[in-house]
């Protein structure tokens, strides 16, 4: 593989485009409305695709929404191309027909996401919200601000349009490694920033958790210590991906390992719990279809084993085609088995 196929890859995975490479608004029933109120007893479980790279595709959420409904998704988790300018995204080893498509998103990306928030709500899905980082450029590369102020008005956009659940940015992480700049200091000035114009729910949407053992001890006291970087989110959220170099019968208890740790901050910071907001097989390719489909479902056989996972959102896997990038085949093997924990095991 040469270093430009490798990046555009890399890329596409942020992007979103399937699980290979890599949801009420006024005109809804009154009667459906009701459905779905809950109360503060009744405890929600978002079943959710994450699908950041939906806005290059036309239609893409409407095309596929029986589909989604089908399979027992109750929640879409979108994110807005990130706070970039259009010569930044000429830079990148795009096709041209792709970075046409990017340049002509742009200008309407926010008309774009309302529709399908709309969209989402009209078929009865909650909605889950951020701004997009990938493809990940360098701190040096951007304005802080400019991206900032992005989310600021997504926010606003999330409470005008009823958005259940808002993270300011998909895996900040990325952004802030290996910078000066303190990735928990900006955590909380955003949080500031996005309670003043937004009254739901706010999510850290962080990456993985590292999955490395950790003692029962060491778990205690940090759920006892003082508080972390995720005070006054109401959720934390991570990655549980299968990597590479981690083998099938690894990933269980790297799983077992970040869901702890999470549990763990989420106690100490006072959230209301956690959520797996992206999981999915890197390289899926370099697997057979039947290891893929097994490792969405030890993911989903451990997490429903722990009772403060609010959120499970399994990485798009329905396949698709952007303009001038090969057609993505859907993963059926990887649907069947979230349709049977979403239908009816975690039903």
């Amino acid at each position: 593989m040469n270093t430009k196929t490798l990046i555009i890859l890399i890329i596409l995975i942020g992007l979103g485009v399937g699980g290979f490479f890599i949801w009420k608004n006024i005109s809804v029933p009154d009667e459906e409305k009701a459905k779905e109120e809950k109360t503060e007893e009744e405890i929600y479980i978002y079943k959710g695709i994450w699908m950041p790279g939906m806005l290059l595709i036309p239609d893409y959420l409407a095309s596929n929404m029986q589909k989604l409904k089908d399979i027992g998704i109750n929640a879409v988790f979108f994110a807005g191309l990130p706070a970039l300018p259009e010569s930044y995204f000429e830079k990148l080893p795009f096709p041209p027909e792709t970075l046409e498509k990017i340049k002509e998103i742009l200008p309407i990306e926010k008309e774009l996401l309302i529709a399908d928030i709309q969209t989402a709500h009209r078929n009865g899905l909650k909605v889950v919200l951020t701004v997009g980082i990938d493809p990940k450029p360098k701190m040096e590369e951007i304005d802080l601000e400019d991206w900032n102020s992005k989310i600021i008005e997504y926010a606003r956009l999330a409470e005008e349009y009823d958005v259940e659940l808002f993270a300011p940015m998909a895996e900040p992480g990325g952004l802030f490694e290996g910078t000066e700049k303190d990735i928990g200091e900006w955590g909380q000035e955003i949080l500031l920033r996005v309670k003043e114009v937004y009254h739901g729910e706010v999510l850290w949407m962080g990456c993985g958790a590292g999955g490395e053992p950790r003692s029962e001890e060491f778990l205690k006291e940090l759920s006892e210590g003082p508080p972390g970087k995720y005070v006054g989110y109401d959720y934390i959220g991570f990655g549980l991906n299968l990597v590479p170099e981690m083998t099938l019968e690894e990933f269980p208890q790297y799983i077992d390992n970040s869901i702890k740790y999470k549990l763990a901050q989420a106690e100490r910071d006072n959230c209301k719990g956690v959520m797996v907001t992206e999981f999915s097989v890197f390289l899926p390719k370099q697997r057979s279809e039947e290891e893929v489909a097994r490792a969405h479902e030890i993911v989903l056989e451990k997490a429903k084993g722990y009772d403060k996972i609010f959120g499970l959102f399994v990485a798009n896997f329905l396949g698709g085609q952007i303009e001038g990038l090969p057609l993505v085949e859907e993963d059926i093997k990887t649907g069947e088995v979230i349709k049977r924990y979403f239908t009816e095991i975690l039903d």
